[in-house]
């Protein structure tokens, strides 16, 4: 209602209060003018008659928020229908009733104007009083802003955490989620894996993370789907005597399961005379030739396992191969050593029908657009250019079934015992077949296409560093069902993912740093999707990444973890894991309760009694992050008894067989061991996101530098060295000083002042580029896209780790090298190359303005 006609202001006679409305709320003075109390209009008056204090106007610590008493509120809303009644408030105390009022009307005229000039002047007194009253909550609570400020940026973790984590883990949502995942196939680049890519977008999207996609346009492979791929054995006539088929058979007929392939490998048709290889390794070649046997022109055998299959095929052509053929043998794949005959669905070894598919290639990244993202701004190399890494000859993958048909009718010498396999015959060697007039015929088809790769992150942003990223990652694309690689370690990760995203999204924690979730396209190809990303923002990974968290294969079987890892990680490993229950109830009965016990008990052999932590090769997606951009890293899972089992993988690696049945019937009934997988990676993320300073441990560095010197030392390339090399013992030096550099580094870091977030940012930095400074910009000198001088892949056997890899590149078969003393040459270059390096990552830890030397 508008009151305004009957207020009527005096400043003289009596005065009353005008409108209990107001004065109820705010106990104004009704006798006493503003005017009056000038010096009175200050907090102390407002909190005299308001019974408010500054803590009802501090921010809630929950939601961040201003906190204002809900009076105010009530207030405002209030105002808002009487618009006028706020003057009445402010002007209570020189407001006067006026009974002859409405008779007046001249007066009534004259007193309106009057008033509105006083409700002018009042207004403005309000408004200053108000700004200033404001003034003062806004400065008192920027200065706590302030200081809760300065609090948070030296704060350390809260370990409280590590256990909500921990417990919020639930292998119900696990099983849920792998039943999903491997519910149908999605091989890359199909509409299996785009289906993939939107369920996992979703579920990023409903635990609250930030979501974001890199396409990319790459080639890749596929089997024809109109022309099989075949390996027969044809008689004189071209007639076929032997044909290998695809079964596989006993677990569906979906339309769009891929038959077996070797991805990239070249369509083409090859006939010859079978040579049996062993595993097609080096040493194996290097053995026929000793013994007599030329494969130049023939077909070979290889079996698999020891080494990569890429690698078989590149050596094999090396050797004049004209195509190979592969296959698992029982031996390696298979119970038969064990004493078990059963196989898939029934146990986990594989049937005499299965097939392991896989690539070929043997770089990483796509093969058209080599150190570029394969986007619309790149080059494109043709695929027929001669020094692309493709491979070069046919090859396709068969059963050790269809092996044994034609082992059996292979002629020439018995091979040797230690090339004997599982199958019940006898393994010779050839070339060829008992009658003569057969010989092989491998066709292959396969077209390679242009298809598009997407990467999913999923990103939860960090609070006090959202500069610094925490990488989790995993592949999402397998060659069918997928059960075992990768889903199984996709599943670890999207756990991870729920459970801080509901923290963060609950307000009960958000890290310092920031946490990318990564799931890469088109691993199984060759590292494709990770490699682009890398290659597409090298120069920000180079800058902000703290660490690469990678889990491929979850479970290849559930007697112990198995943790390769670059040697800043190590300790962050140890510690997570001695957090982790045991998942395995006979271990916790006998006396080991964590899986740090377990890990320790199967695998320790050092002289500090740790648990052993493997080398990173080029198998998984950890390897572009490290190689090209220096982000140390770790790659874990649960892993078969080695000592129990001598196998070179999980037996349905690759296979049709790989299904959620398998893994919930052979692997992981009550998927607790994908559980503590969980904690233990979900523990080291958050351990990296949210410690003050960086948890890596220099130390293993130094001493990891000392172990492969060591190694270098008994090896027959080390004694070659300390001939070849005066500068040899310079080795020694250097490690020596890098070990120096670290331990002045810890002592200053243990006198930092924790709470000036410049001294943490300084030393967190230097640690950050530790593993970067072991980067050659030139590359390797046979590898120049291997940046690492201490840690690569094998040059002949991607699957396994070197160090000193460059030196072990040039030192391989120097003696019987054509140009011997120009590779020695390079030996002595690259070996300066690598003593300038360990110097040079000594130096990033000195005191930023004492990071000189005066030596020469």
């Amino acid at each position: 209602m508008d009151v305004s006609p009957q207020i009527h202001a005096e400043h003289g006679g009596e005065s009353v209060v005008a409108s209990k409305l107001f004065t109820e709320k705010f106990d104004f003075p009704s006798a006493v003018s503003l005017e009056q109390n000038e010096s009175t209009c200050n907090f102390g008056w407002w909190r005299e008659r308001t019974g408010w204090t500054l803590k009802d106007f501090e921010p809630n610590v929950n939601t961040g928020r201003f906190g204002f008493p809900s009076a105010i509120g009530k207030l405002v809303t209030e105002t808002s229908a009487t618009r006028h009644t706020l003057v009445e408030m402010a002007a209570s105390s020189t407001v006067r009733l006026n009974p002859s009022y409405e008779d007046n009307s001249v007066q009534y005229q004259s007193e309106r104007y009057l008033l509105r000039g006083n409700r002018l002047v009042i207004l403005l007194v309000v408004a200053v009083l108000l700004a200033f009253v404001f003034g003062l909550l806004i400065g008192r609570f920027a200065l706590s802003h302030d200081q809760s400020s300065e609090e948070k940026l030296g704060r350390e973790a809260d370990e409280d955490i590590s256990k909500k984590i921990m417990d919020a883990i639930d292998p119900k949502e696990i099983e849920d989620t792998l039943r999903i995942l491997s519910k149908k196939p999605h091989i890359a680049g199909r509409q299996g894996d785009f289906d993939l890519v939107k369920y996992i977008q979703t579920r990023f999207r409903d635990h609250g993370l930030e979501v974001s996609t890199t396409p990319y346009d790459a080639l890749l492979s596929y089997p024809n789907d109109q022309v099989a791929n075949s390996v027969r054995i044809l008689d004189a006539d071209g007639e076929i005597v032997y044909d290998s088929v695809r079964d596989e058979s006993d677990v569906s007929h979906l339309e769009d399961v891929v038959p077996p392939f070797n991805a990239y490998a070249p369509a083409r048709k090859v006939e010859g005379q079978l040579v049996y290889v062993n595993y097609g390794r080096v040493e194996d070649y290097d053995w026929l030739r000793s013994s007599c046997i030329n494969v130049t022109g023939h077909i070979v055998l290889a079996k698999l396992g020891q080494i990569f299959r890429g690698d078989i095929v590149d050596i094999a052509a090396d050797n004049g191969a004209v195509g190979v053929v592969t296959f698992p043998d029982p031996a390696d794949y298979a119970g038969v050593r064990y004493g078990d005959n059963r196989f898939a669905p029934e146990a986990w070894w594989m049937p005499p029908d299965g097939v392991q598919r896989g690539t070929v290639f043997t770089g990483f990244s796509d093969p058209l657009t080599p150190g570029y993202p394969a986007n619309n701004l790149a080059y494109r190399y043709p695929e027929d250019k001669a020094d692309l890494p493709l491979p070069q000859i046919p090859s396709q993958p068969i059963s050790y079934g269809a092996a044994f048909e034609l082992l059996r009718q292979m002629t020439g010498r018995v091979a040797p015992n230690t090339w004997q396999g599982g199958l019940n015959l006898t393994y010779r060697l050839g070339p060829g077949f008992n009658d003569t007039r057969l010989k092989l015929e491998l066709n292959v088809t396969n077209k390679n296409e242009r298809a598009k790769v997407e990467n999913v992150f999923g990103i939860i942003r960090g609070e006090i560093e959202p500069d610094r990223y925490v990488l989790v990652g995993n592949h999402r694309d397998a060659w069918i069902y997928g059960a075992l690689d990768p889903s199984s370690g996709t599943v670890v990760m999207m756990e991870i993912a729920r459970v801080m995203g509901q923290m963060v999204k609950k307000g009960t924690w958000r890290p310092r740093r920031s946490i990318m979730f990564c799931s890469w396209g088109a691993e199984e190809y060759g590292l494709i999707g990770s490699a682009e990303w890398v290659e597409q923002y090298v120069a920000v990974l180079r800058e902000r990444a703290v660490g690469y968290l990678n889990i491929d294969i979850a479970l290849r079987g559930n007697d112990t973890v198995r943790v390769l890892a670059t040697p800043l990680m190590y300790n962050i490993a140890y510690e997570a894991s001695q957090k982790v229950r045991n998942p395995n109830p006979a271990e916790i009965q006998a006396g080991r309760a964590t899986v740090y016990d377990t890990w320790q008990h199967v695998t320790a052999g050092s002289s500090d009694g740790k648990p052993r932590i493997g080398g990173l090769g080029s198998g998984s997606d950890y390897a572009p992050l490290l190689q090209k951009a220096g982000i140390t890293a770790l790659d874990i899972g649960y892993t078969y008894d080695t000592k129990k089992y001598q196998l070179p993988s999980y037996p349905l690696y690759h296979t049709e067989y790989e299904t959620f049945d398998i893994v919930k019937n052979q692997y992981d009934k009550g998927f607790e061991f994908h559980a503590a997988l969980s904690r233990f990676m979900g523990e080291m993320a958050r351990n990296l996101a949210d410690s003050l300073i960086l948890p890596f441990n220099l130390d293993g560095y130094s001493e990891g530098l000392k172990l492969i010197k060591r190694k270098l030392d008994a090896s027959d390339y080390g004694v070659k060295l300390k001939v070849m090399l005066d500068n040899y013992g310079k080795l020694d030096e250097v490690i020596a000083g890098f070990e120096t550099d670290i331990n002045d580094f810890r002592n200053r870091l243990e006198k930092i002042d924790k709470n000036n977030p410049y001294a943490v940012r300084e030393m967190n930095d230097q640690i950050l580029l530790l593993e970067k400074a072991f980067l050659i910009s030139e590359g390797l000198p046979t590898r120049p896209s291997k940046k690492h001088i201490l840690f690569a892949e094998n040059s002949n056997d991607v699957y396994a780790e070197s160090t000193f890899p460059g030196l072990v590149d040039l030192l391989f078969k120097i003696d019987s090298a054509p140009a011997r003393e120009q590779r020695w040459e390079r030996v002595k270059r690259h070996f300066s190359a690598i003593l300038h390096t360990i110097q040079t990552a000594g130096a990033t830890l000195r005191d930023v303005s004492g990071f000189m030397t005066e030596e020469l």
